[in-house]
């Protein structure tokens, strides 16, 4: 008997580096999310991550240029939601209460890139039958982003034993490398009692973490108070200081109400938020209406007024002026809006 055995051939760094020029730049689809990778939203059971991912994708089918304050294209993209937890009624029901919150334009963008997987769609992703048909649903669609809502439907044995994530985890991974998709699968953690979301809160974190490129957290307080983490990323920092919390309204649309402190949202007592500190800083603005601050003067003042780090307070600074909520001059200088120029009888520090 003849065994033939292959090997592996190998290439110079000279011309992977060539072949590096010649492929396509991936750019960041969403916050710390680059395009074409694979990634996790998890946390506790009702904590808003469903409905925090469906209208992530209507924004990314719309062509909206923010979501939560975090950079999108503004370019509209083909997007697949597929749910495999609830029935087709509920879902579609509720994606119908979140299509009557958007313009006529929108809605006829919704309308051409927003798809879902058909009514008789399996439930359970197990059998290399099912991973087939998903596969072929996927590809079949054109969708540049997919979503699947959750990888718990896709158990078949337990998600604790580290090989049976291990298998669900690299087959989502082929999947999206395979098809060439952005890829987020909805994972429900145990409830955290009061404690911070982590990895840590996932049975098997190990290998959720070795296999995602991304990991957002949505987590929900004893107090009902919403929020979003950026857990980890994989090709952007991920050392946010605050989370940004957000609430559900009645057409099942979540509104981004700020930015806070995780430990302060989670020993919050009553149903009050903490005040915007990116408020205060204009207010401290308006309030000296006549001055203008170097960027390392408006940082000295404000670090102690609003507790921030010098990372944090510079974004706020950028988002500010951005907004037009406050003047942004050449070399980094900032005023209020109302400021005076000397010649208007103002002054200059």
């Amino acid at each position: 008997m003849v065994v033939l055995i292959c090997y592996m051939s190998t290439i110079k760094f000279s011309l992977a580096r060539e072949m590096y020029k010649e492929m396509p730049p991936k750019k960041m689809l969403w916050s710390g999310v680059k395009e074409k990778s694979f990634g996790l939203v998890f946390g506790p059971p009702k904590s808003g991550k469903t409905i925090f991912c469906e209208y992530l994708a209507i924004s990314i089918a719309i062509g909206r240029e923010s979501y939560f304050n975090h950079f999108l294209d503004g370019n509209p993209k083909k997007v697949l939601f597929i749910g495999l937890e609830e029935s087709f009624e509920s879902r579609l029901g509720r994606n119908i209460l979140q299509y009557e919150t958007l313009t006529e334009e929108e809605k006829l963008l919704m309308d051409e890139n927003y798809d879902v997987q058909e009514i008789d769609f399996p439930k359970f992703v197990i059998s290399k039958e099912n991973w087939e048909n998903l596969y072929q649903t996927i590809e079949g669609s054109g969708a540049e982003v997919v979503f699947i809502d959750s990888i718990t439907r896709m158990n078949h044995g337990k998600l604790e034993d580290s090989k049976t994530a291990e298998e669900i985890m690299s087959r989502l991974r082929v999947l999206s490398q395979e098809l060439n998709i952005t890829l987020f699968a909805i994972h429900h953690t145990p409830k955290l009692h009061g404690n911070p979301i982590t990895m840590d809160g996932i049975k098997g974190s190990s290998v959720f973490a070795q296999e995602s490129d991304f990991a957002i957290g949505i987590n929900r307080t004893d107090r009902n108070h919403r929020y979003v983490k950026n857990v980890f990323f994989r090709y952007d920092n991920d050392d946010d200081e605050f989370v940004k919390e957000f609430e559900i309204s009645a057409n099942a649309c979540p509104s981004y109400s700020g930015e806070v402190d995780e430990d302060e949202i989670l020993q919050r007592l009553d149903r009050r938020r903490a005040v915007d500190k990116r408020e205060v800083m204009k207010d401290f603005f308006n309030s000296n209406p006549n001055v203008i601050y170097t960027l390392k003067q408006a940082v000295d003042v404000l670090k102690p007024l609003v507790g921030l780090q010098e990372r944090q307070i510079k974004t706020y600074l950028s988002e500010l002026s951005n907004n037009q909520k406050i003047k942004c001059y050449e070399r980094g200088h900032y005023s209020s809006v109302y400021y005076r120029s000397i010649g208007e009888g103002g002054k200059n520090e």
